[in-house]
């Protein structure tokens, strides 16, 4: 550029000078014109250095120096200085003056913070002002509001005015963009300031002046000639509208002229009709009904609206290439309704419209905010996905795509393509591509133009590649990122250790014989220490390996080390790695640190090979390697350690020597050898990224599908962060390639499982489908750059306009501040600032580049006394809502750039008076669009606003550092230009690459399917194929060919990152496919997990009918077992499972072979695991903060997995003992099934997706071996008496008619009783009449007590005295009710009748054939009636038992847990003794191998295990159940009853209490003792279990319990018998206080579940029945008995009842009737009723004669009221 500069003006330079410094030369040719301006002005010769000095030349960058020698050598060679002068006299400015204002109006234009700079130097010079005045100027000069030349007169025109009275003018010209005439015009006013904020209120814009902004932004005049016609007619024609409804045939008429609308050549008038028509129609929308009940009028669009509608809709107006339009309008201008026009518009016209939001939030509310204007016009609309029920989710999203707009992310609109396209889903229906409406469209097409959304698919067998990732991260999560001083090359780190170690690791592989001591020899010889120093040392360092020795030694010998390291600073390092050089002939380059960075001590290194070590104080040091030599490393490593199994496996023999390594399935080999290298390179990333910026650590996407409230750390989870664009969590996404898997293990989260990508679709073949249909359109606040358009129009045929804003835009934008003096004065300056703006009444809003600065800047505004209650967050969307409240000043929020953009933040009046919102920005966006969104954040629909970056240096590229903005942009657009090509050449290419290949895969998939009918899709043992029997299954094909696929695209990826040709790679794809498809048409695979899958779905049609077949399953497991034997324990597990359930010949020898071969290979999976766990806690560092500090998900991972794994274990010991017990008593075996849920008694989120990772393993089931039922003869002979029981109770109740109905009742209660006894009998095959018996004579006791000798008395005494008048009628009526008769209410309007009849007519009406019918069909009804209600009162009771019990285990569990653990792990006699006993089994040999990767043999593990398994008494710890618990039951059942029934008489309650009591002291003694304490632990556990491990020979401390797998194995050892343990305190503890509280609740539900089912099965209705029958009974027999006459006393009574029951709101009973009839009051009258229901329909008709022949009657009419349970 300078010698472009040079050239321009003939510019010489000496030859002498050309190769001087750039800098030096352009400040030579600089000071040489100003020298000459002096001369040829006459000006002194001291001007250069005044020059600099008003300019701040030395602090300028090298481009603003530039700019300025630009600008000058223009003035001083080819412009007049005068011309800048205008109207300022000479006496004013002398030359010199005229020469920095000519100089500063060069300026202007092209660097105004250049200006800014300048004009400032310039008023300290030439007046007085105050600095906030300067301040206020120097912006207007940065924002290109005034002119230099203006400034200086207005400065000219105030020079005598109040200072004050000055920055009031200033500052409110400032905040409404006034110009500086209008300004000056105000300083004769009486309050300039008041004067000019009225005249900044402006009105919006009128048409006229859109259209001339139109012309200058370039718009094509055919449009513009249109826009002109119809904005001015709208803006003459639109207010008369102002009250006009529309009626439904305006709506009609208006669909009509919408869909006769040609908009290629559009005819003008219907065009200006049909917007009139759209326009009341938005108005009639947005009318509203205030708080109040007031109606607030809508509004119309505004004229950039409607003109912003036209652009849209005339994309192809005078051309055919473009398909379609995007629009740039500015925030708060309205594009929701420019949308919800044009989808209405559109879909009149017949297109399907889908509309892109970026959130699924900002979905549903423009489809909700807009639906009435669709409804108005009779378009559909909906939401995707759907709301609703899951079950129905399908139908409900093909319901959604039926509608004529659909509103969705892009992320949902692609899934759902794929489902339809490749999962065959009929999901989007027929719905085409037509047109596309995308919201924020540079963020969809720039941003995340090539994101891609692709369907979960967790890959087959990956859980094996968990430990290869956990060893990777164990070697390198000690290594950090470094910049070296002299390039700014990034390198990295290893582990920090003493200096001696470090550099013998770093050369020991050259040099043979040779020990880290060695290097400290020559020190004693330069003095640096003596030799007892270094003997010491070693001494030191041997003891420190020693366990057992006190805390006081350990840090005796941890200080003698670090006494001498201390003794080696960086110098005496430097000097002894210098002597090694020499010695080794190894290079070695030496660093230190200087500001965190690495510095060389030397230079001129010549070998490549070079040993690089930075250097530490204190005799610490680390090597530095480069990120290739890190990979490079760690692979070599890896794969030194990686053990592939051959098919067939391997013998146990053979793999002993592999031990140490991991166990890897052969069908993984290639994923591996080429996904290594990309595993350690995401290794290192993760260790590079940053809580809070990259990603932050919150609730998963699984907490809002188990609706979790509050913070359960253990639904925590990795999510990325679009830090760079929008700031939004981005929850649905999850990184590859390891990546995500590495960031767990770094925060210590549970680690999720890997997944393959078999399926995708980019956000940029997504968008080009609609290329071919009517196009794309897209609105949003910023398009960017010529680059960004350009791009847009290649790719999507589409042309970019920007609208004017409605209003004038008040946006102030304040110069640049970067603070170069590190992050926390930069933090610190933040802080002031923010403060500052919000104490003068305005509000600001902060965006910070991630939520790690966010929550700096919140702590420290905090800590600095600053109201929490003004500090708002808004980081986290869903968390933090802005949005909704109404800030007023001094407010600050502090978001992301989740503020940034879309997010409309409310300030009330004041606050813009005061300026507006101010918006700092304390970051440089990545590109221009960023940036202007978050400036949109204020000066909103012509309201005031401000915005400032505020920048840290050190954040900065080393581009921008100390650049001004306008350099910083211009080198921030020349990127974006190159990031845009790049793009298309590199990320664009290998999208559309991939789109290729994966379309070719769906291809071959659809080619695949003709190998199956639809039969044979849905149901497998429909197979026709008679050619290939043994083929898979078309689900595990289809999942098998996608495994194929994504394996090959992985192995490929190098070929598509370099571009290799496409069509070779589809070739080659196309050869891998079919091979992968004949052979699973042959049945055949390589990947195990294949065959796994194929036998899953076989035997789960094997599980449906266990006897009938296998349905190929046992020849699929015995498949599996025959390719990896070594993972073969799922499939011998199943076959057990099968060879049981078909009972063949000696099934079941065969199936215990199978279960013991299964037992010893689950050790594989432990072993797995094993590798993990170890792995990832070796990599804890104290700098990687866990994601919860009281236990982490990892760790409760792990147990929960090994737990699972021994539980299994345990299932299969369970299973093998009953079968050799079976076999014993040759009895025949069955299989009892349950899920694998019962493997773990734990419910948590983690533990229950351990649980479901089993399935991929092929374990679907567990189960339990049992002695197979065997017919029980008693239990059927049970179950026929209870029939005979039934039917007898039926005829009694049949025949008896009232009689003996409560006995009838009691045979059927009786016999369904049996009934049940004989069914469940026959199910279990055992049956015992002695219990039978017992429980038959407490229920004959029962019904002896309840209805025996006390109630016969007691209704023989009724009846008698109702007979013989001997007792009164009150008496007789009480003893009536007491007995619990119904109650009838009387009805209004009695009447007298006379009739006749007679008893005997009565009786013989009631033996009629009809009421013998009745009576038995009542009776069988009950029977039903009883058998339902037992039968669910039986299976309740089991659930109460069974539930109440889980109950008290889940609540014990994890007090037990942290009880038993506490006292186990602070017992050191324990601790020793596991010790002694793990070391047993260490051969001392290893000590000398130094080997720290050393692993306890198998053999010697599992002997370890068994001894301590041995040697726990954990039975004698807690106490079972005794003989008593049944006695105390029995008798508490019968004293219960007894008690309820006799109560009133005193009867048994001394009998009941005492059993209670009994009881009760018995569970509490029980549940005492059984409460774990730690005297249990140490006094009777701990001795006890020592005294078994007396034979063993002590340990004699020589280090080998140091060794991380013997830490590892004592650690297993000391968690399994606290397991056990506690787990034994929980089960007996649950069981005495289930035991305890079951019956009462029992009591409850059998009450509670008996009146319900009563209630349904209308068991009352029957039993009413036999109780009315039973009455009528009684009463009729006392009827026909003769009565004594009444005494007077009686007389008086039954006078007084007569009176009574005369009252219609009195209930009258049947005995009233009885009565009254027989008391001789009604003159021998007798007595009719009729029963009618409510509606009046006649029931039932009785006659009560009267005491006298023809003596009359009186007729009673009853209503029957429905019988309500209670």
């Amino acid at each position: 550029m300078f010698k472009e500069l040079l050239s321009q003006y003939s510019i010489d330079e000496h030859e002498t000078i050309t190769h001087d410094n750039i800098e030096d030369r352009m400040k030579r040719l600089q000071n040489e014109l100003l020298m000459q301006y002096c001369k040829e002005k006459r000006l002194s010769i001291w001007f250069p250095s005044t020059f600099d000095q008003a300019i701040g030349y030395e602090d300028l960058s090298l481009t603003d120096k530039f700019s300025l020698l630009e600008a000058v050598v223009q003035i001083t060679v080819e412009s007049n200085v005068e011309s800048a002068r205008g109207e300022i006299t000479e006496t004013d400015y002398d030359t010199k003056n005229s020469f920095l204002l000519n100089l500063l109006e060069h300026l202007y234009a092209t660097n105004p913070t250049l200006a800014k700079y300048l004009l400032l130097n310039m008023i300290d010079m030439i007046s007085k002002l105050s600095v906030p005045c300067k301040d206020i100027l120097s912006q207007m000069v940065f924002n290109n509001m005034w002119t230099p030349v203006e400034i200086m007169l207005f400065i000219q025109s105030v020079s005598d005015m109040d200072q004050n009275k000055i920055k009031a003018i200033l500052h409110t010209a400032q905040t409404y963009r006034l110009d500086c005439l209008t300004a000056l015009s105000a300083l004769d006013k009486a309050d300039p300031a008041k004067h000019l904020e009225e005249h900044g209120r402006d009105e919006p814009k009128d048409a006229d002046t859109i259209l001339d902004e139109m012309r200058e932004l370039n718009y094509p005049e055919n449009i513009l000639l249109v826009l002109e016609d119809v904005l001015k007619y709208m803006e003459r024609e639109l207010p008369k509208y102002a009250s006009v409804d529309l009626s439904e045939q305006d709506i009609e008429d208006g669909k009509q002229k919408i869909k006769s609308l040609d908009f290629d050549n559009p005819n003008m008038d219907t065009l200006k009709e049909v917007l009139i028509g759209m326009s009341i129609a938005v108005q009639d929308c947005t009318t509203i009904t205030g708080p109040n009940g007031k109606k607030i009028e809508g509004y119309f669009p505004r004229l950039t609206q409607l003109a912003s509608l036209l652009m849209l809709l005339l994309t192809r107006y005078g051309t055919e290439s473009d398909k379609g339009s995007l629009l740039e309008i500015g925030t708060g201008e309205g594009k929701s309704c420019i949308v919800a026009m044009f989808a209405t518009i559109q879909a009149i016209c017949g297109v399907k419209v889908d509309i892109v939001t970026s959130s699924p939030v900002l979905a549903i509310r423009d489809q909700e905010e807009w639906e009435k204007l669709y409804t108005k016009f009779g378009v559909t609309s909906s939401v995707v996905p759907p709301k609703g029920p899951v079950e129905n989710y399908e139908q409900l999203v093909e319901g959604a795509y039926s509608k004529q707009i659909v509103f969705g992310t892009v992320g949902t609109f692609a899934a759902d393509i794929l489902k339809q396209e490749f999962e065959r889903r009929s999901t989007r229906g027929s719905r085409d591509f037509e047109l596309v409406i995308v919201d924020e469209v540079d963020y969809m097409t720039l941003d995340n133009g090539v994101q891609v959304t692709f369907l979960s698919h967790e890959a087959s067998g990956m859980r094996h590649v968990e430990q290869v990732l956990a060893n990777i991260w164990a070697m390198t999560s000690a290594c950090r990122p470094i910049e070296l001083l002299e390039t700014g090359e990034i390198q990295w780190t290893t582990k920090i250790q003493h200096f001696h170690k470090v550099a013998f690791s770093a050369v020991s592989h050259s040099v043979p014989k040779f020990s880290a001591y060695d290097i400290l020899l020559p020190g004693l010889q330069m003095n640096f220490f003596s030799k007892d120093d270094i003997e010491q040392l070693k001494l030191a360092e041997e003891q420190s390996h020693k366990e057992g020795q006190s805390q006081e030694i350990q840090d005796i010998q941890w200080k003698a080390i670090e006494t001498f390291m201390g003794k080696i600073g960086i110098a005496e390092q430097y000097d002894l790695l210098h002597i090694l050089e020499l010695a080794t002939g190894i290079q070695i380059e030496c660093y230190s640190l200087t500001n965190n960075k690495a510095r060389l001590h030397d230079t001129g290194k010549t070998d490549d090979n070079k040993v690089k070590i930075l250097l530490l104080e204190n005799g610490r040091a680390c090597q530095i390697l480069s990120e290739r030599e890190v990979i490079d490393a760690t692979v070599s490593q890896i794969k030194s350690k990686l053990i592939y199994l051959d098919v067939a496996g391997e013998k146990e023999k053979e793999l002993k020597e592999k031990e140490m390594g991991m166990i890897i399935p052969s069908f993984l080999k290639t994923y591996l050898e080429t996904t290594l290298p990309v595993f350690v390179e995401n290794a290192l990333k993760a260790i590079g990224m940053t809580p809070g910026r990259e990603y932050m650590i919150d609730k998963g996407p699984a907490a809002e599908t188990d609706n979790v409230s509050g913070d359960d750390h253990q639904y925590h989870a990795i999510i990325p962060v679009d830090f760079k664009a929008s700031g939004v969590l981005e929850k649905n996404k999850r990184w590859g390639d390891g990546l995500q898997q590495f960031l767990e293990m770094k925060h210590q989260l549970a680690i999720s499982q890997m997944s393959n990508v078999t399926n995708y679709m980019s956000n940029f073949h997504y968008f080009k489908r609609y290329i071919n249909g009517k196009g794309i359109f897209g609105v949003s606040g910023t398009l960017g750059g010529q680059a960004d358009q350009e791009f847009l129009a290649r790719h999507y045929k589409t042309r970019s306009y920007a609208i004017p804003a409605h209003r004038h835009s008040k946006l102030i934008e304040l110069p640049v501040i970067q603070v170069s003096a590190g992050n926390n004065l930069w933090i610190q300056r933040i802080c002031e600032t923010a403060c500052t703006v919000a104490e003068r009444g305005q509000v600001v809003l902060v965006i910070c580049e991630d939520v790690k600065t966010a929550n700096e800047l919140q702590t420290k505004m905090e800590n600095q006394t600053r109201d929490p209650n003004k500090i708002t967050m808004y980081t986290v969307s869903g968390r933090h809502n802005v949005e909704k409240r109404k800030f007023d000043g001094g407010n600050i929020i502090i978001a992301t750039n989740l503020g940034g953009r879309g997010t409309d933040i409310k300030v009330d009046d004041d606050v813009n008076k005061c300026g507006g919102l101010f918006v700092l920005l304390i970051h440089f966006p990545s590109n221009r669009r960023v940036e202007k969104q978050v400036f949109g954040r204020t000066a909103r629909k012509g309201n005031p606003g401000m915005v400032q970056m505020m920048l840290c240096r050190d954040h900065l590229a080393p581009a921008y550092q100390g650049q001004s903005i306008e350099v910083m942009r211009h080198l921030r657009e020349r990127y974006e230009v190159s990031r845009i090509a790049d793009m298309e050449k590199d990320e664009l290419l290998e999208i559309e690459m991939k789109e290729q290949l994966f379309s070719t895969f769906c291809q071959y998939l659809g080619d695949f399917d003709g190998n199956y009918t639809e039969q044979e899709k849905k149901d497998p043992t429909k197979a026709t194929s008679r050619q290939n029997p043994n083929r898979f299954d078309y689900q595990p094909a289809l999942n098998a060919l996608k495994e194929c696929w994504a394996l090959w695209l992985t192995v490929h990826e190098e070929h598509i990152n370099r571009h290799d040709d496409t069509e070779t790679l589809k070739h080659d794809l196309l050869l891998q496919l079919q091979t992968t498809g004949d052979m699973l048409l042959l049945g055949k695979s390589d990947n195990f997990y294949d065959h796994v899958k194929q036998a899953i779905s076989r035997t789960d049609l094997h599980c449906r009918n266990r006897s009938k077949s296998d349905y190929g399953a046992l020849s699929c497991w015995e498949t599996i077992v025959t390719c990896h034997e070594m993972y073969s324990a799922v499939a011998l597990y199943n076959q057990a499972f099968i060879t049981i359930n078909l009972e063949s010949k000696d099934y079941k020898s065969k199936a215990k072979e199978l279960l013991q071969r299964a037992h010893n290979l689950v050790d594989v999976y432990l072993s797995e695991s094993t590798n993990t766990m170890v792995s990832c806690n070796l990599s804890v560092t104290s700098d990687f903060e866990p994601h919860h500090k009281e236990g982490t998900n990892f760790q409760r991972q792990m147990e929960a997995r090994l737990n699972t794994f021994k539980s299994w274990k345990g299932y299969i010991e369970s299973a093998i003992n009953k079968l050799e017990e079976l076999d014993k008593s040759n009895d025949d075996a069955v299989t009892e099934e349950s899920s694998v849920y019962t493997l773990s008694e734990q419910t948590d989120y983690i533990t229950k997706n351990e649980l479901e990772a089993l399935y991929d393993y092929g374990l679907g089931i567990v189960f339990e071996v049992k002695k197979k039922p065997k017919f029980c003869i008693d239990a059927l002979i049970c179950f026929i008496l209870g029939v005979i029981q039934v039917v007898a109770g039926i005829l009694v109740c049949a025949l008896s008619f009232g009689t003996a109905t409560q006995f009838g009742l009691g045979l059927i209660s009786e016999g369904v009783s049996d009934i049940i006894s004989g069914i469940k009998g026959m199910i279990e095959g055992s049956f015992s009449w002695a219990e039978w018996a017992i429980s038959k004579s407490i229920s004959i006791g029962m019904s002896l007590l309840s209805a025996g000798f006390s109630a016969i008395k007691s209704v023989y005494s009724t009846a008698k005295g109702l007979i013989t008048g001997t007792k009164t009628f009150a008496s007789v009526a009480d003893d009536i009710i007491n007995s619990g008769k119904h109650v009838f209410k009387s009805l209004k309007g009695t009447a007298q009748k006379a009739v006749s009849g007679t008893l005997r007519e009565t009786m013989k009406k009631m033996a009629s054939s009809t009421a013998l019918k009745q009576n038995f069909m009542h009776a069988t009804k009950y029977a039903c009636q009883e058998i339902g209600k037992q039968a669910v009162t039986t299976a309740l009771n089991y659930a109460v038992d069974v539930g109440v019990q889980k109950l008290f285990h889940s609540c014990l569990q994890d007090v037990f847990e942290r009880t038993v653990s506490s006292a186990m792990k602070s017992n050191s006699a324990l601790d020793q003794g596991l010790t002694k006993v793990v070391c047993f089994g260490v051969p001392k040999a290893v000590l000398q191998k130094e080997t720290p990767d050393f692993k306890i043999d198998k053999k010697n593990e599992e002997e370890i295990k068994g001894l301590v398994e041995s040697g726990l008494a954990i039975e004698d710890l807690v106490l079972g159940y005794t003989t008593a618990h049944e006695v105390i039951d029995k008798l508490s059942t019968v004293s219960q009853t007894a008690a309820g029934i006799l109560n009133q008489k005193g009867i048994v309650k001394g009998i009941s209490l005492a059993t209670e009591l009994a009881e009760y002291t018995t569970r509490f003694v029980e549940i005492l003792q059984t409460i774990p304490t730690s005297a249990i632990i140490n006094d009777k556990f701990v001795p006890t279990f020592l005294e078994t491990m007396e034979d063993i020979k002590p340990y004699d401390h020589d280090g080998r319990h140091n060794l991380p797998d013997v830490k590892r194995l004592k650690t297993d050892l000391l968690n399994n018998i606290v397991e056990r343990v506690a787990k034994a305190f929980t089960d007996a503890c649950a069981q005495h206080m289930a035991s305890f509280s079951t019956r009462e609740l029992k009591k409850h539900v059998n009450s509670v579940t008996g009146k319900a089912v009563s209630n349904v099965l209308g068991r009352y209705e029957t039993q009413r029945f036999f109780d009315d029958q039973h009455h009528k009974h009684n009463m009729k027999t006392a009827a026909s008995t003769e009565g004594k006459p009444l005494s007077e006393k009686e007389r008086v009574e039954l006078q007084d009842y007569v009176e009574n029951i005369s009252n219609e709101k009195r209930p009258a009973t049947a005995v009233d009737l009885y009565v009254l009839t027989k008391s001789g009051l009604l003159d021998g009258k007798g007595i009719r009723f009729t029963v009618v229901d409510k509606k009046g329909k006649k029931l039932s008709e009785e006659y009560y004669p009267g005491t006298k022949d023809g003596g009359g009657e009186i007729t009673l009419q009853l209503t029957k009221e429905p019988l309500k349970t209670k």
